[in-house]
């Protein structure tokens, strides 16, 4: 009876509580289409829709991680790209390189060839690797390996992933992004 009292006495009840609900209804809406557009632009049929992104994502499908290797896609580009560590920095860090990518795109910006190709670690997370890869000593593995990946685990290195292994996400990137660049050069910078 006292709640009766009070909501009748109030007429702020009956504008908090439908705000509150619609608020509710608007956060579960937003979430929802967050979730759909983090997934469906996390993959490489969307990533290669730039034509920029051609030659990344002809050299991935050949790689280890590509579809071409077992017929089966082991990696999409988020999940090398992008860091896992926390859902938060996930997000944020999706959202930047979008921002940049597509900025990039608009305004004619290639991508940065070999001296991106140089960068690497800036681009490529660890927390991707060990997403997928968390065995790293594995039985069966050459003595080389299993001495690198324990040095690598237990701090004694400071070695990443990616400087061991360079050519697992996109082949032999490096010699086609050469070809490509002297393609360029000798067409006076054009395809």
């Amino acid at each position: 009876m006292h709640m009766k009292r009070l909501f009748r006495k109030s007429g702020r009840a009956r504008i908090i509580i439908p705000s509150f609900v619609l608020g509710g209804l608007a956060a579960a809406a937003l979430s929802v289409v967050a979730a759909v557009l983090v997934e469906h632009t996390g993959d490489d049929v969307f990533c290669g829709k730039c034509h920029e992104m051609d030659v990344y994502c002809e050299t991935w499908e050949t790689s280890a991680h590509g579809t071409a290797q077992k017929g089966i896609q082991v990696a999409n580009c988020v999940d090398c790209h992008l860091p896992h560590d926390n859902p938060v920095g996930y997000i944020l860090f999706k959202a930047k390189k979008g921002i940049h990518d597509v900025s990039a795109h608009l305004r004619g910006i290639r991508p940065g060839g070999i001296s991106r190709l140089e960068a690497r670690e800036e681009y490529t997370f660890e927390s991707g690797c060990l997403k997928c890869h968390k065995e790293l000593v594995a039985p069966g593995i050459s003595l080389k390996a299993f001495t690198a990946h324990r040095d690598y685990m237990t701090g004694e290195t400071t070695k990443s992933c990616i400087t061991c292994h360079t050519d697992v996400g996109h082949g032999d990137l490096k010699s086609v992004l050469l070809e490509q660049e002297a393609h360029l050069e000798q067409n006076g910078g054009t395809g």
